[in-house]
């Protein structure tokens, strides 16, 4: 009995090596994957964007002088290049085991990126500091890596990481496409009366509402809007941006090609999680047989 105890847990001493090297193959992936998800997402609000410029509000793109034609284009890029920095640092140390099962505050679960500039500063639209680039992340690739800080890793604990780590980039494009729709909005190509929880939900995917099919990263929505002049409902048609994880892989090779492979890896983990489950049940019971014999006797 012994013997099989020993056995056991030098198997799950091995599965304990298998998910270090997926988790460190994993984190490696993760930030190569985001490395690409940051450049594609930069391109494709600019390109969103200039859809909206160009196709959806042509005249009122046209009416604006050209100096704030210009700066409306350099507010764009100056959101696109923050996104960008904030996807490159979504990638977080993983927490303790315990971690995992613990509530978030909501200071600490909020995604860190400024809540958007003000009607002046959106004209005035300063470059980002040097630090916010993305060539910058030498300091990351140099440090220990980041998922490895837990003493004991389990599956369940990489997979709950790597799921804390999809929701951040989600809620990042959320957040980005509702100040994109606020930078456009302040330079009266987006309907001006239209009230900032409308912008908020322009901003979210799988919209029920959304009237036909939209070009990649924007919404054609159809939404009732009151009339200053008459105060009765009207029907009003937009297109907004709004940012979708899906659409910006499909639209990126590369990002494409680092989303398989962490396809690839999370279907090991899980792999390597059923066999953890097995091996630690086959532990327990191990245990308990010998507990069993070790205070068991036979009465007279």
């Amino acid at each position: 009995m012994v013997r099989a105890l020993e056995r056991i847990e030098q198997e799950i001493a091995t599965l304990n090596q298998a998910v270090a090297a997926t988790a460190q193959e994993l984190e490696d992936t993760d930030r190569q994957y985001l490395h690409a998800l940051g450049q594609a997402t930069r391109q494709q609000l600019i390109l969103a964007s200039y859809h909206i410029c160009t196709h959806g509000y042509p005249e009122q793109f046209l009416s604006l002088p050209v100096t704030q034609r210009q700066h409306l284009q350099q507010a764009l890029q100056q959101l696109s290049k923050q996104a960008q920095s904030q996807i490159l640092a979504a990638l977080v140390p993983l927490s303790t085991p315990a971690a995992p099962d613990a509530t978030p505050s909501s200071e600490a679960a909020e995604v860190a990126i400024d809540p958007g500039p003000s009607d002046s500063a959106f004209w005035t639209a300063a470059e980002p500091p040097g630090n916010d680039s993305p060539d910058n992340d030498t300091a990351t690739r140099d440090t220990e890596p980041a998922i490895l800080a837990s003493p004991t890793l389990t599956p369940k604990a990489v997979m709950e990481w790597q799921e804390e780590l999809e929701a951040k980039i989600v809620e990042i494009l959320q957040t980005l496409s509702h100040r994109a729709n606020r930078l456009l909005q302040d330079a009266e190509l987006l309907p001006p009366q239209l009230p900032e929880p409308v912008l908020e939900v322009a901003a979210k995917a799988d919209l029920a509402s959304e009237t036909a099919a939209s070009p990649p990263n924007l919404l054609n929505l159809l939404i009732e809007t009151e009339s200053e002049a008459e105060k009765e409902p009207l029907m009003t048609q937009i297109i907004a941006v709004r940012l979708r994880l899906s659409e910006i892989e499909f639209s990126d090779a590369a990002t494409t090609a680092w989303r398989s492979k962490l396809r690839n890896l999370l279907a090991q983990l899980t792999k390597l999680g059923r066999d953890y489950q097995r091996k630690q049940k086959e532990h327990s019971i191990a245990q308990a047989e010998a507990a069993w014999r070790a205070t068991w006797y036979e009465e007279e």
